[in-house]
C-alpha cells in the first residue's frame, strides 16, 4: 500500500525580470519615461507615435494595428519595441511584394505579418529601445514568439547596425537594400553633369 501524496497548492509563477508585456498601450505609458528610453529622438518620441495613432494614420483601420511590446522591472518601464500587425506592405518603404507573391503562389498567407518600425518613416535607428542587451534580447524573443500566433514573419525595419547584429545572432536574416540618390551639385546643364 502506498502512502497518500500530500496535496499542495500550486505556487504562483515568479515574474522574471524583465517582464515583457503586449497589453500596455502607448497611451498608458508616461511620455517622459518613454522619451528618456528613446534618448529623446523626435521620430521615436511618445508624441510622434501618439500622433500617428490618435489621428488614425497608424491604426487597425489603416492596416497598422499597434502591438507594442514593453519591458518592465517591477513597475519601471525598462524597454519597448514599436510593433505593428500589418495587413499590407504600404507605408514601410520596404518593397516586399515579391515575398507576398511567393507566399501566395505556394498557398501560404503572408498577411498579417509583424513589423517593428516607425510608420511612414524610413529613418534608420534603434527599434529595440532598451539600454540593456538582455532586455533587447527578451523583447526580440517575445516578438519572434508571436509568430506562433498566426503571423507569417517578423520584419524589423531600418534598424541600426548594432541591433541588426543582435537580430542575426537571434537567428533572423538580414536584408540589405541598395538605393541610388542623385544630388544636384548645381550643375549648369547636362554637359556639366556629364563632365563631373
Amino acid at each position: 500500500m502506498h502512502a497518500p501524496v500530500p496535496y499542495s497548492h500550486p505556487r504562483p509563477p515568479v515574474a522574471v525580470s524583465p517582464l515583457i508585456r503586449d497589453d500596455v498601450p502607448l497611451s498608458a505609458l508616461e511620455p517622459a519615461r518613454w522619451n528618456r528610453l528613446v534618448n529623446d529622438a523626435p521620430l521615436l518620441s511618445h508624441e510622434y507615435f501618439s500622433a500617428l495613432h490618435e489621428t488614425g494614420c497608424a491604426s487597425e483601420e489603416t492596416g497598422w494595428q499597434p502591438r507594442f511590446l514593453t519591458a518592465w522591472n517591477q513597475s519601471a518601464l525598462v524597454g519597448a519595441m514599436p510593433l505593428y500587425a500589418k495587413t499590407h506592405s504600404y507605408g514601410e518603404y520596404v518593397f516586399d511584394w515579391g515575398w507576398a507573391d511567393a507566399y501566395r503562389r505556394y498557398g501560404r498567407r503572408y498577411y498579417p505579418k509583424l513589423v517593428a518600425a516607425v510608420p511612414f518613416t524610413p529613418v534608420p535607428g534603434a527599434r529595440l529601445f532598451a539600454p540593456d542587451p538582455t532586455t533587447r534580447r527578451a523583447l526580440l524573443e517575445r516578438a519572434l514568439g508571436e509568430l506562433h500566433h498566426g503571423y507569417s514573419s517578423l520584419h524589423v525595419l531600418f534598424i541600426d547596425e548594432s541591433q541588426a547584429r543582435e537580430g542575426t545572432a537571434a537567428g533572423m536574416l538580414a536584408r540589405d537594400g541598395l538605393q541610388f540618390h542623385w544630388r544636384n551639385r548645381e550643375y549648369r546643364d547636362f554637359a556639366d553633369f556629364r563632365s563631373a
